[in-house]
């Protein structure tokens, strides 16, 4: 199965988040896509925030196995797509990486903004951006299949 990996900066927030709501509505059924996440800056095994757990749960996915993992040249030959949360993170990415550009791009228009060390109510706006965003993803990757 072809992989979609969500990428962000500590993969403990917004990438598991998107995971989280990608399975949550059938993304991986209706595209024959395996969602993953990874970070660009951090250590492996770290567990998802514990207000991301809560954020996602309360729209529906399940982070609570989550564990973080830096993105390596192997995960990311690896994907079909790589799925940034900032313009600063697909400069960051296709520079890094510009053998794989064309399968990078961002999640939404705008920047989806990192939640870490927020409040509960900050995670909860972050859930809903990410929730939305991935949503119009799925449509749209739909459209090309």
């Amino acid at each position: 199965m072809d992989k979609i990996i969500f990428l962000c900066t500590g993969n403990t927030c917004r990438s598991p988040m998107c995971v989280g709501f990608f399975k949550a509505r059938g993304g991986e059924a209706r595209l024959g896509l395996e969602a993953e996440s990874a970070g660009l800056f951090t250590s492996d095994g770290i567990p998802a925030s514990e207000n991301a757990v809560i954020a996602a749960r309360e729209r529906g996915a399940d982070l609570s196995g989550h564990a973080s993992r830096q993105l390596t040249p192997e995960l990311a030959a690896g994907a079909k797509y790589l799925v940034c949360m900032t313009g600063a993170q697909y400069d960051r990415l296709t520079e890094q990486y510009p053998q794989f550009a064309d399968k990078v791009f961002t999640l939404a228009p705008t920047d989806v903004s990192d939640p870490f060390g927020g409040s509960l109510t900050v995670y909860r706006h972050a859930a809903e951006q990410i929730d939305e965003a991935v949503g119009r993803l799925i449509e749209g990757l739909e459209k090309r299949v």
